[in-house]
């Protein structure tokens, strides 16, 4: 990338990991917050670079990746900006909304069936789904059940018992999955989904997951809708993890937070987590 001249800077958001600029209106720089938050965005460029002409919506083209920079303290990477707001479903016509879930599910469709190959397979992490609950079981009983009402402890406790002691939950064939597919990664022009942004939580792993934060951000009914497209084999059992993903979230949040969460943002999860917890 040849040297630029600045004209225009704006400030587009920021996540756990790192803050976003677009400069020109052409391009996005990335500033990761911490040294050791390359290892998301390094992840998110190399994929991109193996599976974006395998995917129907626009996704980030990186031009450049400076980990090592004197203009940030821990460096910069760059992508040719993709146009768009957030998707916002309560503004689509009916029409409109249902080309949203073809799209969606099409484009989920595609992510889930890449091929692992064995370049795929040493980039993106992978995880015991079971040993993971467990370890969330765990961390709820000593850190959250104890601060909610009795009913909403034992309901947090049904949903984990519910969750692991159904097989069938873990007899997925593992997947390519985004991992934090909600409406501020969605892009929309003119009504219509024209992109999906920030890769960095890409990794293998249950491909019912990639449904969770449309559940979050739009409920069921939506996401229901993206999954019949798709030809979910199951829409009443994904229902149920998408309830249990969706608590874990809240959970995640919670404890991952301290240090790294925006504003408000374990307020919000220890509201969703006692809505989630109360839809039994």
């Amino acid at each position: 990338m040849s040297a630029l001249s600045i004209r225009t800077a704006r400030f587009l958001g920021e996540g756990w990991t790192s803050r976003a600029y677009l400069v020109n209106n052409e391009l996005v720089f990335r500033f990761p917050k911490r040294a050791e938050d390359w290892l998301e965005l390094e992840r998110e460029i190399a994929f991109l670079a193996i599976a974006s002409t395998n995917l129907s919506l626009a996704v980030p083209d990186y031009l450049r990746a400076a980990p090592e920079s004197t203009a940030a303290p821990h460096g910069y990477a760059v992508y040719r900006y993709l146009s768009g707001r957030a998707l916002e479903l309560n503004a689509l016509t009916r029409r409109k909304r249902d080309a949203a879930a073809d799209l969606l599910a099409t484009f989920l469709l595609e992510l889930h069936h890449l091929h692992p190959t064995s370049e795929l397979n040493s980039l993106l992490p992978r995880e015991d789904p079971r040993l993971v609950a467990e370890d969330f079981l765990i961390q709820a009983e000593r850190q959250i059940a104890p601060k909610l009402q009795l009913s909403d402890a034992k309901a947090l406790r049904d949903q984990f018992e519910t969750y692991l002691g159904s097989a069938n939950n873990f007899r997925f064939k593992p997947s390519v999955t985004h991992a934090d597919l909600g409406r501020d990664h969605i892009l929309v022009e003119d009504d219509a989904i024209v992109g999906v942004i920030d890769f960095g939580d890409v990794s293998w792993g249950d491909p019912d997951y990639d449904f969770m934060y449309l559940f979050i951000d739009f409920g069921l009914e939506f996401v229901g809708e993206v999954a019949r497209r798709y030809g979910h084999p199951d829409l009443e059992n994904l229902a149920s993890k998408l309830l249990y993903f969706a608590i874990v979230d809240q959970i995640g949040t919670i404890l991952e937070g301290p240090g790294r969460a925006l504003e408000g943002q374990q307020e919000t999860a220890w509201r969703r987590l006692l809505e989630f917890l109360r839809m039994q």
